[in-house]
């Protein structure tokens, strides 16, 4: 059994210390999408539709770009933290803010100028025309409230990258167990 493995127990071990952080964050960040949704089950059908909508559609489209924008230069991260270069951390840090800050702006330039025909290339149907122009109408109010932490997520999303690139996972997770904490309170509260 133990010559079918990849490595020791040393590795396993290590991989997991630095794979559990991360799954956990990801587990946190899916939560708190998932959260809102809940939150805003209690309300009508329409709002339900518009903050699925842009939380799963438009939103998440805005991260994936950051995330991949990111994690091509995490590739050249790890192996300048392998082999000391912290210039080149540097390097690639810059680049991941760059690229990160870049989308940023123009996915929200997108979602302010574009915010009618996006939201509604997903309320195509046969559905009551009432319920399409409510759901437009509280979409573009929800995304214009989300749009105000793309910036601050685009910064996040480089460095929480490079340091689980440099064997920190910790951080990022502990970061977004306090932000889910931060939302559930803010819901309850308001």
């Amino acid at each position: 059994m133990s010559n079918s493995l990849i490595g020791n127990k040393a590795f396993y071990r290590q991989m997991m210390v630095i794979a559990l952080p991360i799954i956990l964050q990801n587990l946190v960040t899916n939560f708190v999408s998932m959260l809102d949704n809940v939150m805003v089950g209690q309300l009508s059908t329409a709002q339900i539709s518009a903050v699925t909508i842009i939380n799963n559609n438009l939103l998440f489209i805005l991260n994936v770009c950051m995330f991949g924008g990111s994690a091509g230069a995490g590739i050249f991260t790890t192996q300048f933290y392998g082999s000391q270069d912290y210039q080149g951390i540097r390097y690639t840090v810059h680049f991941k803010l760059y690229v990160c800050i870049l989308l940023a702006v123009v996915g929200t330039a997108v979602c302010t100028i574009f915010s009618e025909p996006l939201i509604g290339l997903y309320l195509q149907g046969d559905g009551d025309p009432a319920l399409r122009a409510e759901t437009l109408a509280f979409g573009k109010r929800y995304l214009f409230i989300m749009l105000i932490g793309v910036l601050p997520f685009a910064v996040t999303n480089g460095y929480a990258g490079t340091l689980r690139e440099c064997g920190y996972p910790m951080v990022p997770m502990l970061a977004g167990i306090a932000a889910m904490g931060v939302n559930l309170v803010g819901n309850y509260i308001l």
